[in-house]
């Protein structure tokens, strides 16, 4: 029996685990700028809106109301703080002190938004405005405050299985360190207008422990990550999108502008603190009939399905076959006298 021991003990066992949220956090702060072309022009109409504003093209500018070109940058961020939920899976194998991380999701935002003060900068030329009076000169950014957006989905998404050491640290305790392949996605609203999904690969370097108590195991994990992104071709786009503009010369008035642009590409800056607490329970090695127990009933459990046995869960170690392997795993596990 005791030759055999080192052979059951290397059978590792994938376990689920799951993020406790009460204990999990994400924290850090956020910037996104979004490239648009797009135009200006004012909100008056001859017939409908004769009091409203109009736009004209030039220090003198001419008649009518004209469409007036711009580049606009929206952008949000700020710090935040939200709760972490998601899970993982573990392959622990604690006699040659090896750790499987797999299936790792982690996700903020899931039961509210993270909001961040959203500015619209406008670089455009020379325009004049009527109704109120105005000259807006060209070239100069000017930033206007539009209120809110908002971040509402943070995911990290594991992509590959990682196999890490485990370091001993003390009784039925370990250390690791991993870099866990992820696809992170956010998505946000910018103007009343959601973004999609924003997809993007990386790194997560995960710093933690593994400890057994029992059947349950804990896993207690870190990581600082940080990222500037440039995604192409967002999907981000509005059309005569009410603005109210302070005027520039004279100053004191509001100008009603309508903007109309459609996004190339956003810049997305993240600097991101993560901190998780996952627990799984194992059941009982070995306990074949699900009883608590390991002994005869489960011996006979695996004798009645010998042979080929694809998904069934008397395949102890999921090989696609019952056969001894199996069986020393219910030996070596046996509690029942």
């Amino acid at each position: 029996m005791m030759i055999l021991q080192p052979i059951l003990l290397s059978i590792s066992i994938v376990m689920p685990l799951e993020v406790d949220s009460s204990q999990s956090s994400f924290d850090g702060a956020f910037g996104q700028s979004t490239f648009m072309p797009g135009s200006i022009i004012g909100n008056w109409e001859e017939m409908e809106n004769p009091d409203g504003t109009s736009t004209l093209e030039g220090v003198w500018g001419g008649s009518g109301n004209n469409l007036i070109p711009c580049e606009l940058t929206p952008s949000l961020g700020g710090p935040f703080d939200s709760p972490c939920v998601g899970g993982l899976s573990i392959e622990p194998d604690t006699t040659f002190e090896t750790l499987v991380i797999e299936d790792l999701l982690l996700a903020a935002f899931e039961n509210a938004p993270g909001t961040f003060p959203i500015t619209l900068g406008m670089l455009y030329e020379t325009f004049r405005t009527v109704q109120p009076s105005s000259l807006y000169p060209g070239g100069i950014q000017i930033d206007v405050p539009l209120g809110e957006g908002s971040l509402t989905s943070l995911q990290f998404a594991q992509i590959t299985n990682v196999q890490t050491e485990l370091v001993p640290i003390g009784e039925q305790a370990w250390s690791f360190t991993a870099d866990i392949p992820i696809l992170i996605t956010m998505e946000l609203v910018i103007l009343e207008t959601p973004s999609g999904p924003l997809v993007s690969p990386g790194f997560l370097q995960l710093a933690g422990t593994l400890t057994k108590d029992g059947n349950v195991y804990e896993v207690i994990a870190s990581s600082s990550f940080g990222s500037e992104e440039v995604i192409e071709d967002v999907p981000l786009a509005f059309d005569n999108l009410p603005i109210e503009a302070p005027t520039i010369l004279p100053a004191g008035s509001i100008a009603s502008l309508l903007l109309s642009a459609s996004a190339e590409y956003a810049t997305i800056t993240t600097v991101i603190n993560i901190q998780f607490t996952a627990e799984g329970e194992m059941s009982t090695p070995g306990d074949v009939d699900g009883d608590g127990q390991v002994g005869v009933t489960d011996v006979l459990a695996l004798i009645a399905v010998w042979g080929p046995c694809k998904g069934c869960i008397e395949d102890l170690n999921n090989d696609g076959i019952v056969n001894v392997t199996d069986l020393l795993e219910v030996i070596g596990n046996w509690t029942t006298s």
